[in-house]
């Protein structure tokens, strides 16, 4: 009788001898047959790696808070976070940083009172150096210059511990443009090759970084078109600020920064003004509004309410 043969060139007879004896793997591989047994892990290694949840986008929950920075010390003053619980820009305001530029800190009081956000949230400090406001004046050596100490620290003068409170609730909003209201005593367009400096920076519009300039820009054109007479008129201001004669004398050349406007002790602010707050903020924009003061403080305090709504509408949060 014939041997019937196997797929592989296996008689029957071999076939039985090698399932009596051999291995399953091996017998498999006698058959002809490719495909290896698995081993233990090649299912695990085999399987998509798992693929991270994305982190649900940042709200602020809706409704309003009020809370108390530099609580039950002379310094106390009220912060007002306006959330919409839904995702959005993080609109921040300032006010009152120097005590005697009063348009700044009524403005964002008519904020703080009239502005809603209907996405992200809206964050006011209306009277930041309250003691100084209290007395009229830009502020005192006691109590330091708020604009000259961010980001802050919490062993500082009376206004570097403002300024380190005031970092910490950006970080924990996560503020994405912060608009700062002051006043300067002259206007930007009045200014000549021997007046100029920090007293004539009224109506200017700047920013340090790149989104802000373009933000500051289009907010500046836009507001522009609502002013009532020419010297409400506002500018861009560049940053780092540069002198007054801007037309170098060789092709090419960089003109030098305005004296006194950059440095650790510059009049202007440098890194430690709010200007510089992006690089203590993630992803804050600065946006630095002055006022000139040769106009009615109604005036200037609505000019000031124009810029934040414009900004507020551009970034979207109204």
């Amino acid at each position: 009788m014939a041997t019937e043969s196997r797929p592989g060139g296996l008689s029957r007879r071999r076939l039985l001898r090698l399932a009596a004896c051999a291995p399953l793997g091996a017998l498999l591989a006698a058959c002809g047959g490719s495909r290896a047994v698995p081993r233990a892990g090649d299912a695990a290694e085999s399987e998509p790696p798992p693929t991270s949840t994305p982190e649900p986008p940042f709200v602020v929950a809706a409704g309003e808070q009020q809370r108390l920075l530099m609580e039950a010390s002379p310094y106390e003053t009220p912060l007002y976070v306006f959330g919409s619980g839904l995702p959005g820009p993080v609109l921040a305001v300032l006010g009152g940083v120097h005590g005697n530029e009063p348009g700044g800190w009524m403005a964002a009081e008519r904020v703080q009172k009239e502005l809603r956000p209907a996405a992200g949230a809206l964050i006011v400090l209306p009277r930041a150096n309250r003691l100084a406001i209290r007395d009229f004046v830009r502020t005192t050596d006691e109590l330091g210059d708020l604009n000259r100490l961010y980001p802050g620290s919490p062993d500082g003068q009376p206004m570097a511990r403002m300024a380190f409170e005031i970092v910490r609730v950006f970080r924990e909003l996560r503020a994405s443009v912060v608009l700062d209201l002051h006043e300067s005593w002259a206007f930007y367009r009045d200014r000549t090759e021997t007046q100029t400096g920090t007293a004539y920076l009224g109506q200017t519009v700047s920013s340090s970084t790149p989104e802000g300039m373009a933000l500051a820009r289009d907010v500046v054109d836009a507001v522009n078109q609502r002013v009532q007479a020419p010297r409400e008129e506002l500018f861009l201001r560049e940053w780092p600020p540069r002198g007054f004669g801007l037309g170098a004398s060789v092709p090419g050349a960089t003109p030098a920064a305005e004296a006194g406007t950059m440095g650790r002790g510059a009049a202007f602010g440098g890194s430690r003004s709010s200007l510089g707050l992006s690089a203590y903020v993630p992803g804050l924009t600065p946006i630095l509004v002055e006022m000139g003061q040769q106009q009615p403080i109604e005036r200037r305090a609505a000019l000031h309410v124009e810029i934040v709504n414009e900004v507020a509408r551009r970034i979207g949060l109204v």
